[in-house]
């Protein structure tokens, strides 16, 4: 099993470790998952992330892959802006979600899920184009998250406000000087709280972690595992790849839509254009205090219509169970369906608003420093 640079820091915190996409990551520290969840909410939380995959890609076709292989449009982005979007196969079914990030016309980088890190090189050096090269640099890169709404105070304390007080919700700012440390950093998370993550060469990845332990302090900083990240990103609205989106099903009606721009040609276009109004996803609440199970049968008039793809105890909402279900048939929000786990313990559960907690990541940088 993979190691992060950061295995022995997250042993001596006393992390229950874990499999995650082949890598030993936290779950949660001897903090716990609860109260890691809270401090990412109300004050900072800082997760090793360092598993994700990072890939380089260059030259004078960059601009056409990404529009052959992505679902948004990469034309809508300039130099220093990130963009969410999905990697399709040709039946609609997401390959991977992603980030991808414009240096220039032909300077880019591509942030991919641990788990599909070598799946997701061989799909992109499969649809290749001449004109440009692909690097991998996911042994070489290291990345932390540090979110939550203290994050920019500390942030502007360690690298100076002028670095991030003009930086905007999806924007980056490379070559940035922590303590020494080039560092890119990017407004972008997965827990919808404002924040960073945080990129950096692997060797500077414990230094850089030690740092904003220490200067964290007053800010509230708590180590956080993928615990509380799975938590925090259900309740933001957030998709896990290869649940909420997966390569077996075409990723039509679902909250995530806006990643997908029909204005250009991409592999996949034309199965999401036919299988539109066959599949939806949808955030739940479920009545209770317990969890269902994953893949609970989800019912409605006693027919089953879909299944449960993610659940939690939702921290912010009080605990209350919560998750997403994929079915075949168009709800209504506030709507009600029955979900029947492999017990055959019945729950109601009532479609909701996507996010269900709405948090601070789109709020003006200058109202955070």
């Amino acid at each position: 099993m993979n190691k992060t640079p950061l295995f022995e820091k997250h042993v001596a915190l006393g992390a229950t470790m874990g499999d995650f996409g082949g890598w030993n990551m936290p779950l949660w520290y001897k903090t716990g998952q609860i109260a890691e969840h809270k401090a990412t909410r109300e004050n900072c939380g800082l997760f090793d992330i360092c598993h994700m995959g990072e890939f380089i890609v260059t030259g004078k076709d960059s601009f056409a892959f990404w529009q052959k292989v992505l679902t948004n449009n990469v034309a809508n982005i300039e130099d220093g802006q990130a963009q969410y979007n999905f990697m399709l196969n040709e039946k609609g079914g997401v390959v991977d979600d992603c980030i991808v990030y414009r240096f220039n016309a032909e300077h880019w980088m591509l942030v991919v899920n641990a788990g599909t890190q070598l799946g997701d090189h061989e799909w992109l050096k499969k649809h290749a184009l001449p004109n440009m090269k692909i690097e991998n640099i996911s042994d070489n890169t290291g990345k932390l998250d540090l979110q939550g709404p203290t994050a920019p105070k500390l942030i502007a304390e360690l690298a100076g406000k002028a670095a991030i007080e003009d930086l905007k919700f999806f924007r980056f700012a490379d070559n940035v000087m922590i303590n020494g440390i080039k560092v890119l950093v990017s407004r972008t998370g997965y827990t919808g709280e404002i924040g960073f993550e945080l990129y950096c060469d692997i060797n500077k990845t414990a230094a850089l972690w030690d740092i904003l332990i220490e200067k964290g302090a007053k800010y509230g900083i708590m180590p956080a595992g993928l615990g509380a990240r799975d938590t925090l990103r259900l309740e933001a609205g957030l998709p896990l790849s290869g649940s909420e989106v997966c390569p077996e099903i075409p990723a039509v009606g679902t909250p995530w839509e806006f990643a997908i721009s029909y204005d250009h040609e991409f592999i996949g276009k034309a199965a999401l254009e036919k299988n539109k109004g066959s599949k939806f996803v949808y955030a739940v609440e479920i009545e209770g205090r317990r969890k269902p199970g994953h893949h609970s049968k989800v019912m409605l008039n006693g027919k089953k219509i879909g299944d449960l793809t993610s659940e939690i105890l939702a921290v912010t909402l009080g605990m209350k169970p919560a998750g997403f279900i994929r079915v075949d048939t168009e709800l209504a929000i506030n709507s009600e369906v029955e979900l029947i786990n492999e017990k055959e313990k019945s729950f109601k559960a009532f479609i909701r608003e996507n996010p269900m907690v709405k948090g601070t990541s789109r709020k003006k940088m200058s109202s955070m420093l």
